[in-house]
């Protein structure tokens, strides 16, 4: 009898609060490249993922909050991919690799690097939106400008880490546009090669401590 009711209680517990949070990211992720972000639903997201609304709303004060930080998330697992790429790898080397990683990136997720974009541009025109952009936005150059900094340390250079941050994203948000607009000459190749044009020209700025 005592083993029938632990049997119970396993099958009918609830997943934990992480687990809950993935999933959710999870089928927003989905929702949104379908949807778009103005037209995505939570309802739908939370029928999705396989809880009620109120799930949604214990773990996410909005939809805006969702969005802003299923982009945090995917921002940083890029630079964790970049990062990934360049370990160990001479100056010259990391600039040219660094650029084509992020092109590839853009290019095999473009749902989402427009997603971003729209997201910017509800973030001007509506004052909650703009609040949980900014505060993404921030504290994702604030995650770069250490990312950047601690390579440039490795590599004994004195760069302008947050020009070099803003630029990067600024840039990255233009590339982006830009290969929507006009894919035949703004492709991959391109798109990689402004970007290591960037971190060239960055550390060919630099100063290089003596």
């Amino acid at each position: 009898m005592t083993g029938s009711r632990q049997g119970e209680v396993t099958a009918t517990a609830r997943p934990g609060r992480d687990v809950v949070r993935a999933r959710i990211l999870e089928a927003a992720a989905d929702e949104f490249a379908e949807q778009g972000f103005a037209a995505a639903r939570l309802a739908e997201i939370a029928r999705r993922a396989g809880f009620t609304k109120g799930a949604v709303y214990s773990n996410f004060e909005s939809k805006q909050d969702l969005f802003a930080e299923l982009f945090a998330q995917r921002s940083l697992d890029l630079a964790g991919r970049v990062l990934a790429e360049i370990a160990g790898l001479a100056l010259a080397d990391a600039v040219g690799k660094g650029g084509a990683t992020i092109a590839s990136a853009l290019i095999a997720d473009s749902e989402w690097s427009l997603l971003v974009l729209e997201f910017g541009v509800q973030a001007v025109r509506d004052p909650v939106v703009k609040q949980a952009y900014l505060r993404e936005r921030r504290h994702l150059r604030e995650q770069l400008v250490e990312l950047i900094a601690e390579k440039a340390r490795e590599w004994d250079v004195d760069l302008d880490v947050h020009t070099t941050a803003l630029s990067l994203t600024a840039l990255i948000s233009g590339l982006v546009l830009e290969h929507t607009v006009d894919p035949e000459q703004v492709d991959q190749q391109a798109m990689g090669a402004a970007v290591t044009a960037l971190f060239a020209g960055a550390v060919a700025r630099a100063d290089r401590p003596r």
